[in-house]
């Protein structure tokens, strides 16, 4: 039986990212550590560009995965 992990009820939210896109340059995805940051770029894009600019979304952790950095060495 499968068990369901909780933390996945009430997800953390780790940071915000604003979807802008142009269509000479494609789509960016800039990444901010809180909402006042998110809100206030993606206002200066919507004042200053003709850019199409998402509202901030909010990104969650859904699942923890462990890997081993290869340093090249």
């Amino acid at each position: 039986m499968h068990k369901v992990n909780k933390n996945l009820m009430n997800p953390k939210i780790t940071s915000y990212v604003v979807f802008v896109h142009d269509h000479r340059i494609g789509a960016h995805a800039p990444q901010f550590e809180n909402m006042d940051d998110a809100e206030n770029f993606a206002n200066a894009m919507r004042a200053v560009t003709n850019c199409i600019v998402s509202e901030p979304i909010p990104v969650v952790i859904t699942e923890k995965v462990k890997t081993k950095v290869n340093t090249g060495d």
